[in-house]
């Protein structure tokens, strides 16, 4: 028996859990009409949101045109509602509406005077933007601000991989700074070894570079695209004096025996 009751419980529990998360589908928000109240009578969400009804139990609508109790019109931004229905015991869903313009709402239940009974409620529809005035994504219509304001001499990404320092610029562009050939080599590291030598000499650099060798009386005599590690085979070579030059000017030296 003691099973059997942990068994039926988690059934339940499962059984309600699953009605919560499908009743309404594609809903973001779910209010209850229970009783004379809608739960929660007053709530907050964005543009795009979706929300959705769902009858606990007795006869209910949801009315977003004009007052029950005055029959003026509610002035809401736009007009909404869902049908009567009649719930003893399964909840259901009355329905779903999608908010698409920012603004004030209200609405109530039209059945049996519940209206008058308290049965009203309200939604707060934001759409959240840059109220910024000065940036440069001010959006005039946003009635929430979220954050996303872009202003000038802010940090940014212009996607260049050949600038540096990208801020926005006074005409709210994003723009780097060119990052010289020097600024990229000024911390060159150049290895020769060995020094002297015979064969077989190897160039290391701690990041790409072009590399020049010219002999003693300045002549080219050999040179190589960008590269971080260079072997030549000097074997064939006179002996004497050469010089490599890296592609930012700097000047090394090493010795053919």
């Amino acid at each position: 028996m003691k099973y059997l009751s942990i068994f039926l419980l988690c059934l339940l529990t499962s059984t309600f859990s699953i009605g919560q998360d499908e009743i309404c589908p594609g809903a973001d928000v779910i209010v209850s009409a229970q009783g004379m109240s809608y739960s929660p009578d007053a709530i907050i969400v964005n543009v795009g949101w979706t929300v959705g009804w769902v009858n606990y139990g007795g006869t209910h609508d949801v009315n977003g045109v004009s007052s029950s109790i005055t029959g003026e019109s509610f002035n809401n931004p736009e007009s909404f509602s869902l049908g009567t229905m009649s719930v003893d015991s399964v909840p259901v869903c009355l329905g779903t509406h999608t908010f698409t313009i920012p603004g004030f709402y209200s609405y109530d239940c039209t059945t049996y005077g519940h209206a008058g009974s308290g049965m009203v409620a309200n939604i707060t529809v934001h759409l959240p933007g840059c109220m910024d005035v000065l940036a440069c994504n001010y959006d005039s219509n946003a009635t929430e601000d979220n954050e996303s304001c872009v202003l000038i001499g802010d940090d940014c990404d212009d996607g260049d991989e050949n600038t540096q320092d990208d801020v926005i610029q006074e005409n709210c562009e994003c723009l780097g700074s060119p990052v010289s050939i020097v600024d990229e080599l000024e911390d060159l590291s150049v290895l020769i070894f060995p020094n002297p030598v015979k064969s077989i000499l190897t160039i290391t650099l701690n990041s790409k570079s072009k590399l020049q060798v010219f002999d003693s009386v300045g002549k080219l005599v050999e040179e190589t695209g960008e590269v971080t590690s260079w072997v030549l085979n000097v074997s064939a070579w006179g002996k004497g004096l050469y010089t490599v030059k890296t592609q930012a000017g700097e000047i090394h030296k090493f010795i053919v025996e």
